[in-house]
Parts: structure tokens; sequence; C-alpha cells
């Protein structure tokens, strides 16, 4: 049997922290706050629906949840402790669109155990990831081993709104019997990423909801009245192409799931799909149960000479039993992607991770980043701090939602990944259960993505003043032939970080494994300012490059010696949105260190007997002779004495 305790307690909650809150009291009410999804269309997700007729169940009733009907898949799961623990799971609106107008008339969930009279219980979670106890909707029932279904009392019911999330659960009692016995009453289904499997009590960081991940999704389903839904009624519920750039003559592979929502089988259903203004493509489709799924996956062959620039492929549901479909916005869908001839060579991957001064899996998750070999050259690392630290600033906060759905967490290029539920990427069940082989999963990650196509280069030429603190950028760089055509516009975002930055971090004391907060910690990649708008400033592009310079003065908190100018391009834009926010990813970065300036100067030699002739070295330190070729800061030496120079374009 599996404990609990053993998964969770003693090292996954340490990455929980952000789950975990004290009771609140707004206006009399004591309220508690669990972590919820942000509800952003940046997210894709693929969810099984569970609307499976079972026993118990009427015709027009169903179960809604994550596990399938009457599957269990973990039967006898333990906490590790004796007592009484509320278990839920939040049901989200990519579950509970599709049941709008319906009502919720009871719980059903699953125990490998008799557990007796037993609670179970709805609650809504507002906006901002709270919910309201007295708004409850609760029931106390005898329960038995296997699934139990419980109705709410006479008229009582939760209509559902179809925007929502609902946390959704009951009473688990583990006995000292059990305990000692090392077996347990808990029943799951496949895997959790977090919010599908969720305990209430106080192991570490206060009394609060705890998630796990590794516990799979909790057997506890929504019983719900669907007698108001269609008869025949199919949504498109997942459409994506995979990856957002395409080259000319790559087969594209579809993928779309169609699920059956109405109250009736259907035998039959007609789709199709269109690439642009081309050909209609009919897809077939069989007999598919009342809430069943069905994947198509047809493939799409790029002519050799299709225009550089945006695409869209359509997918749409044409009938179901001779009844014409499409009256609804899950019935037609489209995705879009970019189609190139001529890719560069990416430098560099841009690494920003969604760090937490006050989360002690965040100093675990740096010593990762610190150990990965082999492609470390390869990444510009930023570490951007919650809102609320100090280490944060301001104009960082938009990126939470867009990004930061958990801390710690982090992006590659601002890409997303097809398939997966957020743009970031979460490591920590990794990092808490298999620590070692982190550094090489974060390699691997940044090996891909440093194969992958980029569209411009990013030359970095800095020239700094010591005593004013004046700092001048040069960000200069080649675009690909197809960069004007897939992103108009470009920007160039350039920020500063800093290494050796001392401040108070939580950490998991080796010694005694308990949570504290070392005062003296060292944090990198310090995200200290902005130099251009968050967002980045457009720059003037021309003959397939792109020039921008930017000036700036360093605070007197920080060693200029610590300090690197990073600087990536994406394309331009007014406002990073849910609605955008997936064609905003990073085409090209590369960093800079003020060190090779700093240090650069001062120890380049002399020589007095030198003649007049002029010789040239980068900021840092190599030779180019008396002609640069390229334009930029140099340092210029000539008749015994050393001094900074622009050279411009030619």
């Amino acid at each position: 049997m599996i404990s609990l305790v053993a998964l969770l307690c003693v090292t996954a909650l340490q990455a929980q922290r952000v789950v975990v809150n004290v009771p609140l009291t707004t206006l009399g009410q004591t309220r508690q706050m669990v972590q919820a999804a942000p509800r952003s269309t940046a997210k894709a997700q693929v969810r099984e629906q569970s609307p499976r007729r079972v026993e118990g169940l009427s015709a027009t009733q169903r179960a809604v949840g994550y596990a399938q009907g009457d599957s269990i898949t973990l039967n006898g799961g333990r906490i590790g402790s004796a007592g009484t623990f509320p278990l839920g799971a939040i049901i989200g609106a990519d579950i509970l669109e599709n049941y709008a107008g319906c009502k919720v008339v009871g719980i059903r969930f699953a125990s490998a155990v008799a557990l007796g009279r037993t609670r179970v219980f709805l609650y809504p979670v507002t906006d901002d990831g709270f919910i309201d106890e007295t708004s409850a909707i609760e029931k106390t029932q005898r329960t038995y081993e296997g699934w139990n279904n419980i109705f709410f009392n006479g008229e009582t019911s939760y209509e559902i709104q179809g925007d929502e999330e609902l946390l959704v659960g009951y009473d688990y009692v583990e006995t000292a019997d059990m305990v000692a016995a090392e077996t347990g009453g808990i029943c799951s289904y496949g895997e959790s990423s977090g919010s599908e499997f969720m305990l209430y009590g106080n192991f570490g960081s206060g009394e609060g909801w705890y998630s796990s991940n590794n516990m799979g999704c909790l057997c506890v389903q929504l019983i719900v009245d669907v007698s108001s839904l269609p008869e025949k009624d199919l949504d498109i519920i997942y459409f994506d192409s995979g990856f957002r750039y395409k080259q000319r003559g790559e087969s594209v592979e579809l993928y779309t799931v169609v699920a059956n929502v109405g109250r009736s089988e259907v035998s039959q259903f007609t789709a199709a799909y269109r690439l642009d203004d081309g050909a209609e493509q009919l897809v077939e489709g069989q007999t598919l149960k009342e809430g069943a799924n069905v994947t198509f996956q047809p493939t799409i062959s790029l002519p050799d000479d299709i225009a550089i620039g945006k695409h869209q492929v359509a997918f749409y549901l044409k009938e179901a039993d001779g009844e014409t479909l499409g009256s609804t916005r899950h019935d037609a869908t489209t995705v879009n992607f970019y189609v190139y001839a001529n890719p560069l060579e990416r430098q560099k991957v841009y690494v920003e991770q969604y760090t937490d001064q006050d989360i002690s899996l965040s100093a675990d998750v740096n010593t990762a980043f610190s150990k990965v070999t082999g492609v470390a050259d390869k990444m510009v690392m930023v570490n951007v701090y919650a809102p609320d630290n100090l280490l944060a600033i301001p104009e960082s906060n938009y990126l939470d939602g867009l990004y930061a759905y958990t801390r710690p967490s982090f992006t590659l290029n601002r890409a997303y990944f097809p398939g997966e539920d957020y743009i970031a990427y979460d490591i920590n069940y990794y990092v808490m259960a298999y620590p070692s082989f982190v550094p090489g999963i974060l390699g691997n990650l940044i090996a891909q993505d440093i194969a992958s196509a980029a569209f411009a280069t990013v030359d970095i030429a800095a020239e700094y003043d010591e005593q004013t603190r004046q700092l001048s950028v040069d960000v200069s760089g080649d675009l690909s032939p197809d960069a004007e055509a897939m992103f108009g516009d470009i920007a160039v975002t350039v920020l500063l970080t800093e290494d050796n930055v001392t401040a108070a971090q939580r950490i998991i004391n080796p010694a005694n494994n308990r949570e504290t907060t070392n005062a003296r910690y060292v944090h990198n990649h310090v995200l200290r300012q902005y130099v251009t708008s968050p967002i980045g400033d457009v720059v003037p592009m021309a003959d397939n490059r792109y020039t921008g310079h930017f000036t700036t003065t360093l605070s007197d908190n920080w060693k200029a010696e610590d300090v690197k100018v990073v600087a990536f391009v994406t394309r331009a834009a007014d406002a990073v949105t849910d609605d955008n926010v997936l064609e905003m990813d990073v085409v090209g970065a590369n960093d800079f260190a003020l060190s090779t300036i700093v240090s650069g100067i001062n120890d380049l030699s002399l020589d007095p007997s030198q003649t007049s002739t002029p010789d040239y070295f980068t900021l840092d330190g190599r030779h180019v002779g008396a002609a640069p070729t390229q334009p930029g800061i140099y340092i210029l030496r000539q008749g015994g004495q050393c001094r900074k120079v622009r050279i411009a374009g030619r």
C-alpha cells in the first residue's frame, strides 16, 4: 500500500507552500484559500471527460470527474497517520463547461474500505482562489467499500455555470489499526498534476489544503442531471497541430479529440478540416457512446511553395446521425502555425524561472540548474521573483498567470510545448523524488530547444562608465529572410540580472529535514531591471538586420562585475495577453557579462613602445586587428593608451 505521508508530507509538501494558506477572515466569514489553475486560454487542456452512466444513476444522470466511470487505478492508498482528513479534487471549467445549465444533484466517491457515516461536500472556488464554507453543499451518509452514490436532500442542488471551479470531496477516516497494518482506504485513478488530489490538514505549513501530484486523481465525481442537454451533441474538446513553426514540405499531423456530450449514443458522424482556403477534407466517425471520446490524427503535407508566414487549419463538426451540427462554439475550432524556409541557428535558450524566496523548493531547483552540464553555456538564465518577494520588481508582475501558474516553474524561450497544460514547466516532483536525475532532465530540455529553429541572432555590445555608472547597450543581429512575413515588426527586450545577491531564502535544513530561513542565501540570475519596456521595444529592420541602442544607470546597490545584460527578440505587441501569449515566444536570445568590460579594460596590457597603428579588441579581450568588420563597441589600443570606441555599420 502507498503511504501519502511517505510520498507527500516529508518532502513533497515542501513543494506545495503556495497551496497552503492559513484561514482568512473576511466580512466575518472564515474562508480558506486553495490553489486553482488560472483561467487562461494560454493553456491547452486535454481532459478525458467522464460523464458515464454507472450503476445507481438514472438514464439522465452522469458521473462527472477525472476517474472514468467506476475505474480505480490505486486501491488502498493511505495517509499513514490516524485521523479524519477531508480529501477533494478541483474540477475545473475545462470539464464543467460541457454541463452549463445542468444541476449537480449528488456526489459519488470510491473507498477501499467501509468508512461508516461520512460527509461529502461541494465548495465553489471563487476567481481569487477562495472557498466560502458557508456556501458549501454537504451531506452525511453511511458509506461502504467501493463506489458510493450520495444524493443531496430534497431540492438541494448546484447549477453549473460552466466557467467555474468546484472543490468536491469527502471526509476520509484512517484509524490507528489501519496505520499499524499499513493499509489504507484511498482510491485514485490515472495521473494527477496536483489539483485533482487535494488533502486538508496541517502537514508542516499550517492548516490548509495541500495538493499532491503523485497519488493520481482522487476517485470522486459529481452526479449531474443532464436532462437539459440535447439528445445528440458533439464537441471538439482539443485541437492542435504541434509545434508552432513548420518548414515548407513538412507533414503536419493534426491532433483532434471529439466528445459525445449529448444524452444519447451517436452511431455515425462527419467532421472536416481545411488548410487556409483549400479544399475541405472529410473525416468519418463511427459509434460514439454518450460521454465517450474519439481521437483523430489526419496529416496535411505542406507544399514546397506554400507562402512563408501565418497559416490556419480549421476543424469542424458537420453532422451526427443525420442532424446538422455547428450551433455552438465547440463545434468548430482553428489553430494557427507559421511556415518558414530559412531558419537561423539558435545561439542560446532563454530560461525564465519563476521562483519564490518563501518556497523552500526554489532553492533545490536553483541547485539543479547550477548542476546542468554540457549545455550550461547555452542557457540565458533569468530568475523572476514572486510579486511579494523582496527581490521582486513590479515590472515583471505581468508574467504571473500568463506563465507562472505555480512556483517554482520555468519557461524555455517562453515557448509552448504541444500537449502540455501550461507554457511553463514544473519539475518539482522530480526534484523531490529523484533529485540526481533533474540536471540531466534540464540538460535534455535545453538541448532540445537549442536545436529548434531561430529567426534572429542577438549580438550585444556594452559601454560602461564606472564613474557615472552609465550603461550603454547596443543590440544588433541578423534576421531570417522569413522574419518579416512571420512576425511583422519585431521587439527587443533588454534587461539586467545580477549574481551573488545575498538575501533571505526558505530552505530545507539537511541536518533535520526541516524548513528554515537562510538569511545569507546567495541568489544568482536575479532580475534587477528592464532597460526596455518589459514586453520589448520595436527596433528598425533593414536588409535582414536590426539594431537598437539603449541606455540606463546602474543602481549604486549593484556590483557591476556581477551584472549581465540579457537581450532577446520577440514579435512586437501592444500587450501580452491570454489571446496572444502563445505567439510571444523568444526567437533569439543572448547575454553579456559586464565583468568583461570592468576587468577587460583594466587588464589589457599596454606596450609603451607601441607605434601609432590602431589595434582593436573586443570587450572580452579578443584581438580583431586594425579594422573591425562588424559594428559595435571595441577597445582601441593606440599610442600606448586604451579607450572604448563605437564602430558604426558600413
